[in-house]
């Protein structure tokens, strides 16, 4: 009888924190400030990519609104250095939620990821220093866009072999332009993908930022 009267409640209770805490991962996955406040994670993200987050401020419109670019949630400058926050679908729908670093010279300085929602194992490799450590120094002009970079192109997802020998091509037909040469991680092509389309877009952000500033 006291069993019969506690499991209906205890089994209630049990369900609730579940969906409690499946609700709360997925607000720290999804979630984006746009208060204009230099969050924690921010601070965190601007100094794992220039050693401080001292200087950088949250760029903002005329109108005191948070200044955005396509796909740019937000972006800090310190007057040199950009970053641009950035939440771009990998095989999950804004499974990534970046902190893109881009120089002076118009050179990306870094990536630092701020949450992760991707497949644990697969996706969540991307986060790894080696994998991120290829977008150093990469310039807008190296990348090109996602319809002339679908998921399957060699050109952009071959192999070192496949891309060299398509470089060696294009350099016997006079077409000097290589584009940037990117390893995926292996099992995890969209996630992969997902991360250079949010470097091209802090890039093409910088971009636009710069040619207002002319």
């Amino acid at each position: 009888m006291f069993n019969e009267k506690i499991k209906p409640p205890l089994v209630l209770t049990l369900i609730c924190l579940i969906a409690c805490g499946l609700l709360v991962a997925a607000y720290e996955t999804t979630y984006t400030d746009t208060t204009g406040i230099i969050t924690d994670k921010l601070t965190a993200g601007l100094t794992e990519l220039y050693g401080s987050a001292d200087g950088f401020e949250m760029l903002k419109n005329d109108d005191g609104t948070v200044l955005t670019y396509e796909g740019v949630t937000s972006v800090l400058f310190d007057g040199e250095n950009a970053a641009f926050e950035i939440t771009a679908d990998g095989y999950s729908t804004g499974g990534l939620h970046v902190l893109v670093g881009v120089g002076s010279n118009g050179a990306v300085s870094g990536v630092s990821i701020m949450t992760i929602g991707e497949t644990p194992g697969l996706g969540t490799k991307v986060q790894n220093p080696d994998f991120l450590s290829q977008f150093k120094g990469v310039r807008y002009e190296d990348t090109v866009t996602e319809e002339a970079a679908p998921v399957k192109a060699k050109a952009v997802w071959g192999t070192k072999a496949e891309i060299k020998s398509l470089e060696i091509e294009r350099q016997l037909d006079g077409d000097s332009a290589s584009g940037f040469v990117l390893d995926a991680v292996t099992g995890a092509t969209y996630s992969s993908n997902g991360m250079y389309s949010a470097v091209r877009t802090a890039l093409s952000a910088y971009e636009n930022m710069k040619g207002a500033d002319e």
